[in-house]
């Protein structure tokens, strides 16, 4: 477990088995497969296609939406935990918890997304995301947070009551998404070209006036 900051955590929240009930109140996983031929013709299908059927492939699921496209080749019931309960995982550097969670994650095969706490704008933005919390890794299923540390037995109920597979059922080639800031440095705007001034005449001094008063120059 890391913390952002030397100040000790004022509260520690404690993991309830609760968290599984209410991850496993939504609707049953199923699917069924609108695959669009290449010719143009539509068919549905209760069978994950196969990428050479069709060249577009919707799923229409019991929450009636879309499957993403990084889904798209996942088992059936990965592939709906994976759409209804996305994992983002946040870790820092030099943390070995962090490690050790990210490691847990890739082993069990669970498809996430990694953000990395390293700025001070990184660490503003997760205050608020973490309701002030200070330690480090945060676990995000769904809208579920378990910013308790890092524990293979809470995190591993917490993916259960999500229908996620206890042994990695990613298909061969899955590519992990890179680790990304939490708040990006804003992009910087291109600064407008300079305007090269047209050189002025150096002035000529009129000759001087023979009347003037002594001292004077006009």
């Amino acid at each position: 477990m890391k913390r952002l900051t030397k100040r000790p955590l004022r509260h520690a929240l404690a993991f309830s088995a609760a968290l599984a009930s209410t991850l496993a109140a939504g609707t049953p996983a199923w699917a069924i497969y609108k695959i669009v031929g290449p010719d143009g013709s539509v068919t549905f299908s209760d069978v994950p296609p196969s990428n050479t059927q069709g060249k577009a492939v919707q799923s229409l699921s019991a929450g009636n939406g879309a499957v993403p496209d990084r889904f798209a080749g996942f088992p059936a019931a990965l592939r709906e935990a994976a759409r209804k309960y996305p994992v983002t995982l946040y870790t820092a550097p030099q943390c070995e918890a962090c490690d050790a969670a990210r490691d847990y994650l890739i082993q069990r095969g669970i498809p996430f997304a990694e953000k990395t706490i390293t700025t001070h704008a990184d660490i503003k933005a997760y205050k608020t995301l973490s309701n002030g919390s200070d330690q480090l890794p945060l676990l995000i299923i769904g809208s579920t947070k378990l910013n308790t540390g890092f524990s293979s037995g809470n995190w591993g109920i917490a993916l259960d009551a999500a229908g996620y597979p206890k042994k990695s059922e990613l298909p061969r080639g899955y590519v992990r998404p890179q680790p990304a800031a939490l708040a990006p440095a804003p992009a910087k705007k291109a600064s407008a070209p300079e305007t090269k001034r047209a050189p002025t005449e150096p002035s000529v001094l009129p000759p001087p006036n023979p009347n003037a008063p002594k001292g004077f120059q006009f």
